[in-house]
């Protein structure tokens, strides 16, 4: 609670956000999560979105949700989340805007971010335990508006499916019908207008999308510099379509004024350098 305590401040991000969500739909911006694709790379199949791309990007000029993503209250509460000593270890990632759908109403299956639903048992031990230090990162839904569209496992980010996790994921891949099964253990989770809820990407979740409930929801995640550079697609795919920009100098000057800032900055740039020498820098998606 309280990571928007100014309502003028507030108020200034719903504008920012009507603002992207009309060029989204009325396609004059490109960069979209498409009804009936749950995973990127998304398309131009269908109309309907469901999310907006990159809404830090230069050419939206919209620098309303670059100071909230670098301010030092989500800074400071995601580096003591993921045991960070200082800002030294964060790193930019992402950040996008959920919206609702305007003609269809749907649920994402249950699913961690990536790590595929077939994966066998020992794959989930290798990743979510004895590889746990180098995944990094934390993710967080923060409401512009009331928010109960996120299903979520507490606790599943730190172990392996159980037999009826697994057998409910794999006959919940993708937007069917058998997405809102419930799961045993699963919480709705409710966030007001300003308030946000961080999580590891891994845990088991999904999400249902209504068209009569307005929804503008910052989906984020700052990254930590420890993340394993040799898996750098988890990321990278996301810009598959848009170009790696936080490297271009107009992506640079929009920034905040901030040493923070540019240092997560510049340590994503780094980071991704490192995978490039390496060749693990193509924007493929993982079929999760």
């Amino acid at each position: 609670k309280g990571l928007i305590e100014d309502q003028n401040k507030l108020e200034e991000l719903r504008i920012a956000a009507d603002v992207v969500t009309h060029k989204t739909r009325n396609q004059t911006w490109p960069y979209k999560r498409t009804v009936g694709k749950q995973f990127p790379p998304w398309n131009d199949e269908s109309p309907d979105v469901w999310g907006v791309q990159h809404i830090m990007h230069q050419s939206l000029n919209q620098r309303s949700f670059s100071e909230l993503y670098f301010s030092k209250p989500m800074v400071d509460l995601t580096a003591k989340l993921s045991d960070r000593v200082d800002h030294n270890q964060s790193m930019i990632g992402l950040l996008n805007l959920l919206v609702e759908p305007q003609s269809h109403q749907f649920e994402l299956g249950w699913h961690r971010d990536s790590i595929k639903a077939d994966a066998s048992h020992e794959e989930e031990v290798q990743k979510l335990i004895k590889e746990r230090s180098r995944s990094g990162g934390v993710q967080w839904n923060l409401a512009l508006y009331e928010d109960s569209c996120l299903f979520a496992i507490p606790g599943s980010h730190r172990r392996p499916r159980t037999d009826v996790e697994r057998e409910i994921m794999l006959n919940s891949k993708g937007m069917n019908s058998q997405a809102s099964k419930v799961m045993p253990g699963q919480v709705c989770v409710t966030i007001m207008p300003g308030e946000g809820v961080f999580y590891d990407s891994e845990i088991i979740h999904r999400a249902r999308y209504d068209p009569s409930f307005k929804r503008r929801t910052l989906h984020g995640v700052h990254l930590d510099r420890r993340i394993d550079p040799t898996r750098p697609n988890r990321i990278l795919q996301h810009f598959s379509n848009s170009g790696f920009y936080y490297d271009d100098d107009e992506f640079l000057h929009s920034l905040p004024n901030d040493a923070v800032a540019k240092g997560m900055v510049d340590r994503m740039i780094q980071w991704t350098n490192i995978a490039k020498k390496a060749g693990l820098d193509e924007f493929v998606q993982e079929n999760i």
